[in-house]
């Protein structure tokens, strides 16, 4: 087996592009579904499947593409995990990456045992809300005013005191907007930290501890990056469209943007990532443009999520997927192509569709009411007469996306428009709410 202890792996990449060795995925779920096959299409390398948890939920289990792997293996602890592996791999696999949120601790662990490039510092930092925010402050990054509590009386305490006119609370291990909600009031506080004590999050832990930060105000970015060896390269931005319903933030729209025309933001991205520790692989950073510059809400060390990195290909002149794949496989071709700036070659937007209540799907017409519309491309609408509808609340809900692309960015907007306005109105799929 190659040693690959913080080298290049192009010793690994024969002249054709291909690749000696096994790639481990852990938690190849959401967008890190993809890893494994595009790994075998490019490099011809074989993959195994590392899973952390047994509580995710079904809908993010359902993208587990068991099918692109070898083998798969269940978590225990690292060094009992990595036998395992090495037991299929007949030694040390060669590659290592990370697919999704749940999985960026055992990650960390693993490559920290194998010693695969290893991310520095704290691996808690990168999961934990209140942790991250505290490591920006420690290196002097623009952070949000926080605190975390383990009961209703101490996040009470705190926003009293603070002076401040909006809160945000949520799980400190907040993904997808799970347990998300925008207050303006005392009162609301201590709803929402009812609503979340106690009950178990996304990844299936008990919350136990929320935390809770200034609500800022300004247009809100998402920013995918990839990592060499502390070198930081951004890959794409999107700005997101929200609106709060019931309290809770609900994805709208997800529309790309230049990299180069928001230089102050990929600068700030580089800060935040080097004091995360995030020096090698993905980041997804979501941050706000305040008057006083951009500010972070949360970064995970792994690929942005859902369909995000299958509109970079869409869009951009960089794979976000190739270049994280890169970045571990091939360092030597992900040098070669974070040598120039990535840019749009069109417009590309990301309705996400609402249902404001639960029930039973009467009738879908998505595909019939978008399908004409210059700008579609796809959507993820597969829902028949008969099937559960949940209310959105959160991303997991949205019941569905409709895709848009377009090298004419008026003809895009005014397609985006219509889509989220037949949405609002009901028109895409009608629903029988629960008596």
């Amino acid at each position: 087996m190659l040693d690959l202890d913080n080298r290049d792996a192009a010793a690994a990449v024969a002249a054709d592009g291909t690749a000696t060795g096994t790639l481990v995925v852990v938690d190849p779920y959401s967008s890190g579904s993809v890893l494994a096959r595009r790994a075998r299409e490019r490099y011809g390398v074989a993959a195994v499947a590392v899973l952390t948890s047994e509580t995710l939920p079904p809908a993010l289990v359902a993208t587990y593409p068991a099918a692109d792997f070898t083998a798969e293996v269940r978590f225990s602890d690292p060094a009992a995990t990595a036998r395992a592996v090495e037991d299929l791999c007949g030694g040390r696999p060669e590659f290592l990456v990370c697919g999704s949120e749940p999985g960026v601790e055992a990650f960390d662990l693993l490559a920290a045992h194998w010693g695969m490039r290893p991310n520095s510092g704290s691996s808690e930092a990168r999961r934990d809300k209140f942790l991250m925010q505290a490591r920006l402050r420690e290196a002097g990054v623009r952070y949000i005013p926080h605190h975390k509590g383990a009961d209703t009386a101490s996040v009470l305490d705190w926003c009293a005191a603070s002076g401040l006119a909006e809160y945000v609370v949520k799980p400190v291990k907040s993904f997808a907007t799970d347990g998300v909600y925008f207050c303006s009031d005392l009162a609301e506080v201590r709803a929402a930290c009812e609503r979340l004590f106690g009950r178990l999050d996304l990844a299936g832990e008990l919350i136990t501890e929320v935390l809770v930060q200034e609500r800022l105000v300004g247009p809100e970015f998402v920013v995918d990056s990839v990592s060499l060896d502390g070198s930081h390269f951004v890959v794409d931005m999107f700005r997101y469209t929200k609106e709060t319903v019931d309290g809770n933030p609900v994805y709208r729209a997800m529309t790309a943007v230049e990299v180069g025309d928001h230089p102050e933001i990929t600068a700030y991205v580089e800060q935040v990532l080097t004091a995360l520790g995030i020096e090698n692989g993905p980041g997804h950073s979501e941050l706000i443009l305040t008057a006083d510059g951009p500010v972070l809400i949360e970064t995970g060390a792994r690929m942005h999520g859902g369909l995000g990195a299958k509109l970079v290909d869409v869009s951009s002149t960089h794979s976000l997927i190739d270049l994280t794949l890169a970045a571990r496989i091939d360092p030597a071709e992900y040098r070669r192509r974070t040598g120039v700036r990535p840019s749009l070659r069109k417009g590309v937007v990301e309705c996400f569709l609402s249902s404001p209540t639960a029930g039973t799907v009467t009738a879908n017409r998505v595909r019939e009411a978008c399908a004409g519309l210059d700008s579609f491309l796809f959507d993820t609408c597969a829902q028949q007469p008969g099937d559960r509808m949940e209310q959105t609340v959160d991303l997991i809900t949205s019941y569905g996306r409709v895709v848009l692309a377009n090298a004419d960015h008026e003809a895009l907007a005014r397609d985006t428009a219509v889509v989220l306005d037949l949405d609002r109105r009901g028109a895409l799929v009608e629903v029988r709410p629960d008596a």
